[in-house]
């Protein structure tokens, strides 16, 4: 930041939104900045209506199921997953799931595969699809068969583009999610 305003640059730090909240009061500030107040109005309505209507929907959920989220698996052992208060969290929880990296010291942490068949996912989601790993290489992992979302089949690829980079397709990615965990209320 320091080298932009060294070339007498404006700069303005915006921080990573942890809440929806944050995210529209973010967009509010960025149509300040570029003249555009009213587009980012509107935006943020349409936002916050497509919000409404997932958690109106989701009022219906009858269980939360647990959720496995995975980021990077490059070691399949002990994959790195999203703990507490990261967006990733924040979005599991809103669409009607339980992170069990939740339990977890540190946004974002590895879990062991001890650990993991312990917590026994429901679900299990590949923020890390988009590298190339697919449901099927997932089940082959070791000990893995053990797992509920093994053996039921609830491996689904997502792409993290969605919730892990702050913007308005956070929405998206919560919609995503939603259905992913509640596909019954989202016909």
């Amino acid at each position: 930041m320091k080298a932009l305003e060294d070339l007498k640059l404006t700069v303005y730090y915006l921080q990573n939104p942890k809440a929806f909240d944050d995210l529209y009061a973010n967009l509010e500030t960025v149509g300040k900045l570029t003249g555009r107040s009213a587009e980012a109005a509107k935006l943020n309505e349409s936002l916050k209506a497509r919000y409404d209507s997932v958690v109106k929907k989701l009022a219906a959920a009858k269980d939360a199921p647990t959720v496995f989220y995975e980021i990077d698996a490059t070691d399949p052992t002990k994959p790195y997953t999203s703990g507490p208060g990261t967006f990733i969290d924040l979005v599991i929880g809103l669409a009607g799931g339980k992170n069990i990296g939740a339990e977890l010291k540190g946004a974002f942490a590895q879990i062991s595969s001890e650990e993991l068949v312990k917590q026994n996912p429901n679900l299990i989601v590949l923020g890390d699809a988009l590298y190339g790993v697919t449901a099927e290489a997932v089940a082959q992992r070791p000990g893995w068969n053990a797992l509920d979302a093994v053996k039921s089949k609830q491996i689904f690829a997502f792409d993290d583009n969605l919730i892990s980079r702050p913007g308005p397709r956070l929405i998206d990615g919560l919609e995503q999610m939603a259905k992913l965990l509640h596909p019954e209320l989202f016909k």
